[in-house]
């Protein structure tokens, strides 16, 4: 969700002046939350590591998405940080 402000630098800000900082989840941060918490309540090892797995499946898709679409420069930064982050994992 963007929020109009004019007093944001434009690397808070979209082509139309509205802020990206904070916008509702999409399907792959909902993935990454579920999965990461499923990971946390599973018992056995091989469960766990599956689904950390596809926790970071998730969220390297959401990194991905943001460095080639995010809406502003600050978003696009965010994807960048986060694949650097899960490269050194």
């Amino acid at each position: 969700m963007a929020y109009p402000s004019s007093s944001l630098p434009s690397f808070f800000t979209n082509s139309r002046g509205e802020q990206t900082i904070a916008q509702a989840p999409n399907a792959p941060v909902l993935g990454w939350t579920i999965f990461a918490a499923a990971s946390l309540l599973a018992h056995e090892e091989d469960n766990q590591r599956l689904l950390r797995s596809i926790s970071r499946a998730c969220l390297g898709l959401w990194a991905v998405l943001e460095l080639t679409r995010g809406e502003s420069g600050f978003r696009r930064t965010m994807g960048a940080v986060t694949l650097g982050w899960l490269a050194k994992r």
